[in-house]
């Protein structure tokens, strides 16, 4: 894999990671404030408040799933792993990565897991 295609995907998985920081702390000031402002005596606000707060907390733990899978893929580059398919061990296509830059399974594989899990 060419050395400008992997610095390329570094610098995108490292804008990636920031964002995704930047979102979990927003989260994380607004979840805060979501609690500062319930008021326990209104259970209808009460139930919407409960709402916002899962919505927010199925959407931290969605982002930092995703911000794991940042970090490995750039351990992986790190150590010269990057863009191999983790099942069968061929080249992950450019393609993919630059839609996916923390892809570690191939078209194939993943679609033979996605085939396994339905």
């Amino acid at each position: 894999m060419d050395q400008s295609f992997i610095d390329e995907m570094e610098k995108a998985l490292m804008d990636e990671k920031t964002e995704l920081l930047a979102s979990l702390s927003t989260n994380n000031v607004a979840f805060k404030q979501i609690m500062e402002t319930m008021d326990p005596g209104d259970s209808i606000d009460e139930a919407a408040d409960t709402i916002d707060r899962k919505m927010l907390d199925a959407i931290s733990a969605k982002d930092m799933n995703k911000l794991q899978l940042i970090d490995n893929a750039l351990a992986r580059i790190k150590q010269g792993k990057y863009g191999l398919c983790m099942k069968c061990g061929k080249m992950i296509p450019e393609e993919r990565l630059r839609a996916i830059p923390y892809a570690v399974l191939c078209v194939t594989c993943k679609s033979a897991d996605e085939r396994r899990s339905r």
